[in-house]
């Protein structure tokens, strides 16, 4: 079996390592390596096994107080969810051409690369100015989503997914600035 083939997917690696406190980051992700490569890949083959990995990841991210606190866990998972719902409204945006379309494009843009750059802060355990510049957007994006909740529920016509992506995004916001905010409080 090559390296490749046995080891569960990089990024979700890269995720656990960076949910953990420094001292857990050698003992839970190398116990989870063994477990994955002597017993669940060649029980359940490649992509079972990769997602009972990334089961366990989900599981660590809810019950281990890491970094940043449960919200961080949180925190992944809206910016995961509003970067796929930001980028298909862009895409719609420009497939449909509605009056205003380039207007939302570039809102759908912005938002899409605000939560693209709080995952990779995460992941990479960024700091320093870059911190301060996601937490001031994390702001704007929880404005952001609270206009969209307001504007939907006050519009003629109700749209069920901009409810759902507003209130996904006044989550996110808060969660950013909840993060970042204590971050560095929360190292050990």
């Amino acid at each position: 079996m090559t390296p490749s083939l046995g080891k569960p997917p990089l990024w979700a690696e890269s995720l656990l390592v960076s949910l953990l406190k420094p001292r857990d980051r050698e003992t839970i992700p190398g116990d989870l390596l063994e477990e994955y490569r002597e017993a669940r890949l060649p029980a359940l083959g490649r992509m079972r096994a990769d997602l009972w990995y990334l089961r366990q990841v989900f599981s660590v991210a809810c019950a281990q107080p890491f970094e940043g606190g449960a919200v961080k866990g949180v925190l992944l998972g809206l910016c995961f969810f509003t970067l796929a719902a930001t980028a298909w409204l862009g895409i719609m945006e420009s497939v449909l051409h509605h009056p205003g379309f380039a207007l939302r494009i570039l809102w759908a843009t912005l938002l899409a690369g605000q939560s693209l750059a709080t995952i990779m802060f995460l992941i990479l355990r960024g700091g320093g100015r870059l911190q301060i510049l996601l937490a001031l957007s994390g702001a704007a994006v929880a404005v952001f989503g609270i206009s969209a909740v307001v504007g939907v529920l006050r519009a003629a016509h109700f749209e069920g997914y901009v409810l759902l992506i507003g209130s996904a995004l006044v989550l996110q916001g808060a969660c950013t600035i909840s993060v970042l905010a204590f971050r560095n409080k929360c190292r050990s």
